[in-house]
């Protein structure tokens, strides 16, 4: 009997936690004024890399296919704002649309998204491979750049500590850097939740290849779990120039009822 009234007692504190998030999320996301939240990237946020694949329990490739491949150099920008599942007849569901700009462009690019749980940032992501993939790829002309001495690759584990886009360079040891931490429960877990689509309707996510540098996409979330932090990995196949830049604008985007 013990055993069930301690469970009960999680069980409650965990449904409260999850309430509070909730409420919290709704009372700052007014639907008839959706926050926008804009970021730009440039070639010094390009900090993790060169490497073949992006952060998992186990690595994922981040071209299209599933088998990691090439030199990719990493950016990961927070949106500002999070998808939210669940029974729209009874809350307030929606995805975040993201609206880009790339300027000189050198090969391919990649997005990819991350989603922080709140509490214990355990980390979900898109599908790399299988029933479900998704992501989008734009291609560009611009003739590559010098390698970025500042960036490094990531080591491969189920635990990765993030540097954020727009935080100090890591030459400036006297400044606090922004960062995440990444935490991948264990392989196959995390993959089914979020996902990338240039089709609001289409929630389970599509895979993308454009050549247009200016265009949007949306992120969607079919999990029961509510998410606390959002990011967009953006990662390049080869170095860019120094005039190499990505505009982003994110919002908030209730579900058509």
């Amino acid at each position: 009997m013990l055993a069930v009234g301690v469970l009960v007692v999680i069980t409650a504190v965990s449904f409260l936690i999850d309430t509070a998030v909730w409420e919290a999320y709704l009372q700052n996301n007014d639907p008839a004024a959706p926050l926008l939240h804009t970021a730009t990237v440039d070639r010094e946020d390009l900090r993790h890399g060169p490497q073949s694949w992006r952060p998992y329990a186990t690595p994922l490739a981040i071209g299209p296919g599933d088998i990691p491949s090439g030199g990719w150099y990493l950016a990961f920008v927070e949106l500002g704002a999070v998808p939210v599942a669940g029974n729209p007849a009874l809350s307030r569901t929606g995805s975040v649309r993201v609206d880009y700009r790339f300027t000189d462009l050198a090969g391919t690019a990649s997005f990819s998204v991350y989603g922080l749980r709140v509490g214990d940032g355990r980390t979900w992501t898109n599908r790399q491979s299988g029933y479900g993939t998704s992501g989008y790829y734009v291609s560009g002309t611009a003739a590559p750049g010098e390698p970025p001495r500042w960036a490094s690759p990531l080591q491969e584990g189920d635990r990765y500590t993030i540097e954020m886009a727009g935080s100090p360079r890591s030459v400036d040891d006297d400044v606090v850097r922004d960062t995440r931490t990444f935490w991948f429960e264990r392989v196959g877990s995390g993959l089914d939740a979020l996902h990338i689509t240039a089709d609001q309707a289409a929630r389970a996510g599509q895979v993308t290849e454009t050549a247009d540098l200016e265009g949007s996409f949306y992120i969607t979330h079919t999990g029961g779990n509510v998410i606390g932090d959002l990011l967009l990995m953006v990662a390049v196949d080869r170095p860019q120039p120094e005039g190499f830049e990505l505009l982003l604008e994110s919002t908030f985007v209730e579900d058509r009822r």
